[in-house]
């Protein structure tokens, strides 16, 4: 991940919550100072999970509609439209289902639009399932109070909250023999870097923002590694290069017996395309650019870049008999909607996929029901100067849309900040993972039926726009990922593809 990404994920906003165990009264203006800190000064947003009322309310919906269902346009309407501060506050909730979750998710999401910084305050006493299930959606949680016992139980009786990134404000940390596992939370956190120590978060707001923004970004750095070259390795270079040179005179090359990459692709891009033109009807809302994402991988199976979008978007107008500039808005050409427009094979682009992609291309815009889906991004196993590292294949689709199941399998859910809503299947050799869900349809240990919608396609987690961030793997008893009652290691989808030779759904 470059800098930029980095700082853009951070502006995309975060929850970070406040636990003040024990405490009767907190530290109100101090918090709504912090707040205010956090989203540069513009308006902040608090949100009392506790019920004890320590706030007077005065948001459009209370804190119960942000788990009960999905805030209507009207509530969100008011609240972008309104105040400099919200406060939302009502009976205790913390999400108890998948369901709540999901909403909260979804809520806190268009809250972000409006207030990208959003602090929460816990209750001063939270069950493990309670923590387990609020935990996945904060970027950070902060312990302040002024005892140490109640604080110390707080953090050793939610197993939960140990593993969320911390920051614990009190003096000394929790006692190694009567809290043994708050401890090792506490000692694995950055709570005792000096410039934390030093700063007082209720007198210097805009000090203590800077450093809960770098730990914001830390936890994003844990869960996206670094891009690019590290300076040892530039500085090694020349040693690498020489070794890599010398490799062939010492090892013998296995040939690899699969599918040549040489050879002329060009009947199997015509399996892809069906045809060597097609016809589309816009809507008035859809732009040619997606659609010519859409063709061009339909028939080279490509990725595609904004230099090929361009060219194939003033080839495909020219060809309809249309001015280049034709519906021009926001550099995007948005047709009115019943427009006709017929898209060509662009056999002017003289690169084409190798040979192991143009099925497997077919096969996973096949897994959604979507007539214009497309791959954005392949799988990296390792980053490099050009690309990040990527676990898996991105398949973009429009919001809603639902993703069928490929084979026989049973379902496994899980969330987290990065991937958002998540649906797994698994059968005896393999796994499946659908990340970025937006509503699932399946829950943990289902049996899943091939064909069978499971999920539906959404926006969750770290992501631009709609599509589903698909991920396989190998059953492995010793795998590094986990997900349900299994653990595997990652493998290519393409390899995947060609390993097990699935039927589309």
């Amino acid at each position: 991940m470059q800098k930029k990404v980095l700082d853009s994920l951070f502006k995309q906003g975060g929850l970070t919550l406040f636990a003040f165990p024990g405490e009767k009264t907190i530290p109100l203006e101090a918090l709504q100072n912090l707040a205010l800190a956090m989203n540069v000064g513009a308006r902040f947003v608090i949100v009392d999970f506790s019920g004890e009322n320590h706030f007077e309310g005065n948001a459009p919906f209370t804190c119960d509609a942000l788990f009960n269902g999905i805030l209507s346009k009207e509530e969100l309407d008011k609240f972008a439209a309104g105040q400099s501060g919200w406060i939302i506050t009502g009976a205790r909730t913390l999400p108890t289902s998948d369901l709540h979750f999901r909403n909260f998710y979804q809520n806190l999401q268009l809250i972000k639009k409006v207030v990208p910084q959003v602090l929460g305050i816990l209750p001063s006493e939270i069950s493990d399932d309670e923590a387990r299930r609020i935990i996945p959606a904060a970027r950070l949680l902060i312990v302040d109070c002024d005892n140490m016992e109640c604080a110390s139980v707080y953090l050793e009786d939610a197993q939960s909250l140990q593993g969320a990134p911390l920051l614990w404000l009190l003096s000394s940390g929790p006692s190694k023999k009567r809290f043994p596992r708050a401890a090792r939370a506490v000692a694995k956190s950055q709570s005792f870097r000096k410039e934390i120590r030093r700063c007082d978060w209720k007198k210097e707001p805009e000090a203590f923002c800077r450093i809960v923004e770098n730990l914001h970004k830390i936890g994003i750095l844990q869960k996206n590694p670094l891009d690019g070259v590290s300076n040892v390795f530039r500085k090694a270079f020349p040693l690498f290069l020489l070794a890599a040179m010398a490799l062939p005179f010492f090892f013998v090359t296995k040939v690899d017996p699969g599918i040549s990459n040489l050879r002329d692709r060009r009947h199997e891009r015509d399996k892809i395309a069906v045809a060597p033109s097609f016809e589309y009807t816009f809507d008035g809302k859809e732009s040619i650019q997606r659609i010519a994402r859409y063709a061009i991988g339909r028939f080279n199976a490509l990725i595609t870049n904004e230099r090929m979008i361009r060219q194939y978007v003033d080839v495909t107008l020219e060809e309809n008999g249309y001015p280049l500039n034709s519906w021009e808005k926001n550099n995007f050409n948005i047709p009115p909607e019943g427009t006709i427009l017929k898209f060509s094979r662009p056999d002017f682009f003289h690169k084409t996929a190798s040979d192991s992609i143009g099925a497997a291309w077919k096969y996973w815009t096949s897994i959604v029901s979507d007539s214009v889906s497309y791959l954005t991004e392949f799988y990296h196993a390792s980053a490099s100067g050009s690309m990040r590292q990527h676990n898996g294949i991105d398949l973009a689709s429009r919001q809603g849309a639902r993703i069928l199941a490929p084979f026989a399998a049973k379902a496994w859910t899980s969330r987290d900040e990065r991937g958002g809503v998540i649906i797994g299947l698994v059968r005896e050799k393999d796994v499946i993972l659908f990340m970025h869900c937006d509503k699932l349809l399946y829950l943990d240990g289902q049996e899943v039926m091939a064909g069978d919608p499971i999920a539906t396609v959404g926006t969750t987690g770290h992501t631009t726009g709609p599509h589903a961030h698909v991920v396989t793997g190998i059953i492995d008893k010793k795998g590094t990922k986990r997900i349900g009652n299994v653990r595997y290691n990652v493998i290519d989808p393409i390899q995947w593809f060609y390993m097990f030779k699935p039927n589309s759904p």
